[in-house]
């Protein structure tokens, strides 16, 4: 879902095999499992608690807004759905939400593991009411047909979107796997897509550019991020949002992060960065294709412009960045 891309082929069906729901699994015994009248289900793993299980009817919900929403479009995402059956699935979601075990809700001590699944939960519902939030201005307003409190599918989404800022800023405080789990990653593209939408927030660039600095040190084990922070610079320089000095500066701590590599060493990278852009234009919207754009961006300055002095003031900028 969160990684959806022209082309991919989506399964009709979810897993048939039995979600797991055994005892817990302590760390000295560690493949105990409990035998009902029918099969043999799954121990819990001793390191994960209950998240696991609680994320499979979570992805079963998502494999049917995935097809609904993906499968076989051939026009625009706000001409493909209809808010009624997204109303539907956030429905579901909430309701889902609601049976969560006690050891997966959200706390300040809570493991990362958890944080990411309330990540995934959040980044599911901007999913859910983009095409509407960012289509047609009457769908924004609509009351929700089951809201007792006049909730909107704007409402919605920066509801949920204020949430994900959240998740991000305590993910990247208080888990070193921030640095070496691709996991949490979904938050970064989706918190940086929504802010390049409000710079008139004074609050944007401080999420910008922690998600940026977040991709830098995930640079570290996995190059894919290095092109994804570099969509996301070109989006940046194509709203305005930020300077090509500013982008430079950037890309070179991106670059001294993760080590320089041959610029035709390719990196792959073919589902989406521009969340908006994709609605209408999946190609043009991938990670690559705009990585690939920011290259051809610095290639024409090298050839017809210098250096100029914002640089210097950009690296005094004060952000959250506990990389360093």
């Amino acid at each position: 879902m969160f990684y959806q891309q022209p082309y991919l082929e989506y399964p009709e069906h979810p897993p048939v095999l039995p979600i797991p729901d055994g005892e817990k699994v302590d760390a000295a015994s560690r493949s105990v499992a409990y035998f009902d009248a029918h099969r043999i289900t799954p121990a819990l793993p001793w390191f994960m608690g209950y998240t696991f299980t609680a994320l499979c009817p979570f992805w079963q919900i998502l494999h049917g807004l995935g097809l609904s929403y993906y499968k076989n479009r051939e026009s625009s995402l706000q001409e493909h759905t209809t808010l009624d059956f997204a109303e539907l699935k956030y429905r579901e979601l909430l309701d889902w939400s609601k049976t969560l075990p006690p050891d997966t809700v959200l706390r300040d001590d809570s493991p990362h593991h958890v944080v990411i699944l309330h990540i995934w939960f959040h980044a599911a519902v901007l999913d859910i009411f983009r095409p509407f939030v960012h289509g047609p201005r009457p769908y924004r307003s609509r009351v929700l047909s089951f809201s007792e409190h006049r909730l909107s599918p704007d409402d919605a989404f920066r509801t949920s979107l204020q949430q994900l800022k959240h998740l991000v800023v305590k993910y990247r405080s208080n888990h070193e796997s921030s640095t070496y789990t691709m996991l949490w990653q979904t938050a970064l593209i989706y918190v940086a897509n929504a802010v390049l939408h409000d710079t008139q927030n004074p609050e944007w660039r401080f999420y910008f550019l922690t998600c940026i600095y977040a991709y830098t040190d995930l640079r570290k084990s996995y190059r894919v991020a290095e092109s994804i922070s570099r969509a996301l610079l070109t989006m940046a320089l194509r709203g305005g949002c930020i300077t090509h000095s500013e982008a430079d500066t950037l890309e070179t701590k991106m670059m001294e992060a993760g080590g320089r590599v041959k610029r035709d060493d390719e990196i792959r990278a073919t589902f989406m960065a521009d969340l908006d852009l994709a609605m209408w234009d999946p190609e043009a919207a991938k990670v690559e294709v705009l990585a690939k754009r920011f290259d051809d961006i610095v290639l024409f300055r090298d050839l017809t412009t210098g250096d100029d002095e914002e640089a210097q003031s950009f690296g005094q900028l004060q952000v959250f960045n506990n990389s360093q």
